[in-house]
């Protein structure tokens, strides 16, 4: 994020048996007071967030990003509103539909006050001037998710095992053959993602393996966050359990018989 003052981040979440009890770890808040209850209490998971200065800083300030309404902008809402920013109370959440260090020159002239960006963008800006930020990762579904019927599952296993083993070997081969990945994306990506150096690449490079997971397990804490994602946009949704979406057996059977533990292992 790019902002003017400099702040400290905090950890230090720790988990319970009495998670499965409550079924969520954190607690949620929704702008209309109520709340999902989770294992962390609200009030204590407010004074947990309370210990990053950053929304502080950032209270009665303008933040800018190119889009709310998409995936990255709705993330820089949720955070906003996870450590108790609301749009229109506390923050004003400002549109401008440019890039990331075009944002980001806007902050130093004063256009805005803050803005969240990229790692790559990041790069480009220290370039320049900026003064960056860095915040804690918040949990998120990464990527485009495949969404189909049950139905069609039972009808077609064969076909969900295979996706889900291609998912699998696809992110084997990201994580442990770099120089293989970054040459197929300069020969096929190189017009899309317009890098403008090496380091760029790189940087592009390890800030996805750091996403992706051996293991495609989703936490709860990212389903929670898409989930709140969803809400935002369809609030009526409010009141549906996201975990009903989710069919993880064909990962756990794969999990289980050793393939992605002996994947590695080579």
């Amino acid at each position: 994020m790019i902002q003017n003052s400099p702040r400290q981040s905090a950890r230090g979440l720790d988990f319970s048996q009495d998670l499965a009890k409550k079924g969520w770890y954190h607690s949620f808040e929704f702008p209309d007071g109520t709340a999902i209850d989770g294992y962390m209490p609200l009030h204590v998971q407010k004074e947990r967030y309370a210990r990053y200065p950053i929304p502080g800083d950032l209270k009665g300030k303008r933040v800018a990003m190119d889009d709310y309404d998409g995936h990255t902008g709705l993330n820089v809402w949720l955070y906003l509103h996870k450590n108790g920013l609301e749009e229109g109370r506390d923050v004003e959440l400002v549109t401008d539909p440019v890039k990331g260090p075009e944002r980001a020159k806007g902050v130093m002239e004063g256009k805005y006050d803050a803005t969240f960006i990229r790692a790559v963008d990041r790069l480009r800006a220290l370039k320049f001037g900026a003064k960056v930020v860095e915040v804690p990762p918040m949990a998120m579904i990464e990527g485009v998710t495949l969404t189909t019927t049950t139905q069609y599952v039972k009808t077609h296993e064969d076909e969900a095992r295979s996706l889900v083993m291609a998912m699998i070997d696809g992110t084997h081969f990201f994580k442990t053959k770099k120089t293989d990945t970054l040459a197929i994306l300069k020969k096929h990506c190189s017009q899309l993602l317009k890098m403008q150096s090496d380091e760029e690449w790189d940087c592009f490079y390890e800030n996805q393996v750091a996403s992706l997971e051996a293991k495609p397990y989703p936490s709860l804490e990212a389903v929670q966050n898409v989930f709140a994602l969803a809400v935002k946009r369809d609030p009526e949704i409010k009141g549906f359990n996201p975990l009903t979406l989710w069919d993880l057996h064909y990962v756990k059977e794969i999990d289980d018989s050793g393939y992605i533990r002996n994947l590695y292992a080579q």
